[in-house]
């Protein structure tokens, strides 16, 4: 059997003082030697998350097993190690020391231990890297320095539940309020989705909650049904679910009453969603045939 010939794709962006790298590659094995701190990036830290296949990364006599949405933490001033079974890709994020150490301390500890994509704090790291990072280059200076700094308060987060001893580090409210955003965002299909629930989840009083969504000049409920129209008018275009029953789609995007949607949603379209449907459907189909 012939071996696959190797190959590596990187691409690199940078937010102020975080650096990111996009890493595609197929099977292998490396490993780096321990670097002074006063080596440039050597001193730095950085997070590696696994955006597809698997790995292994072992430092300090611990081995992290990642998996599609996994993430750990790795010092790049001691020696590293890693393995590739399979294609995969990764995030690798690269943090100034100081950033990290004068949140949590000693991080010894922390070094080779893998945070779970499914649990809270490691989907949460994971839904914004995937989410916001590949765009960063797109946004405004401030936009994106403001997106970098929810992303490490979120992996500071993370990382002090692995830390024994130290106590859960506390988010800012604009990362709270991104929080806030991705629960919402996952539970749009529950008709019962509850600002209670959403505010119990982040940790802070219901009260708190509707007061960061006035500070962006909008009410938790109006978030959520701003959303879920939003939603709703986007399955109506989609040529995949042309003959699902629009009565169906609606209770799939969370919506229950029915008739109040049908008059709310002609007031803000002047049209009905069949007749919406219909006119969109049109004129993809026509788009098509002429392409």
């Amino acid at each position: 059997m012939l071996q696959q010939p190797f190959y590596a794709n990187l691409v690199q962006q940078r937010v102020l003082d975080l650096q990111f790298l996009l890493l595609e590659s197929n099977a292998h094995q490396a490993s780096s030697k321990p670097r002074a701190l006063s080596c440039g990036q050597g001193g730095d830290f950085y997070i590696e998350l696994q955006r597809s296949g698997a790995g292994q990364l072992t430092q300090d006599g611990r081995t992290a097993f990642l998996r599609q949405g996994d993430f750990c933490f790795c010092d790049m001033s001691r020696a590293v190690s890693w393995r590739f079974e399979s294609d995969y890709s990764l995030y690798k994020i690269l943090i100034p020391r100081e950033k990290i150490s004068s949140k949590l301390g000693n991080t010894h500890n922390l070094t080779a231990k893998a945070v779970r994509g499914n649990s809270v704090s490691g989907s949460l790291v994971y839904s914004f890297v995937m989410k916001y990072v590949p765009f960063l280059d797109l946004l405004s200076p401030q936009r994106a320095s403001q997106l970098s700094d929810i992303l490490l308060n979120l992996i500071v987060s993370a990382l002090s539940e692995l830390s024994e001893g130290s106590p859960v580090q506390p988010c800012g409210h604009t990362t709270i309020f991104f929080i806030a955003q991705d629960y919402l965002e996952r539970h749009l299909s529950d008709p019962d989705l509850s600002i209670h629930d959403c505010a119990q989840k982040c940790g802070i009083s219901t009260r708190y909650l509707q007061k960061l969504f006035q500070e962006q000049g909008t009410t938790v409920n109006k978030w959520i049904q701003n959303r879920r129209m939003e939603n709703y008018k986007c399955a109506l275009t989609d040529p995949l679910l042309a003959e699902k029953n629009i009565t169906q789609i609606a209770y799939d995007c969370g919506f229950s009453d029915i008739s109040n949607l049908s008059r709310k949603f002609k007031a803000e379209n002047m049209v009905t969603p069949s007749e919406y449907r219909r006119t969109h459907l049109a004129r993809l189909y026509l788009f098509n045939t002429n392409h």
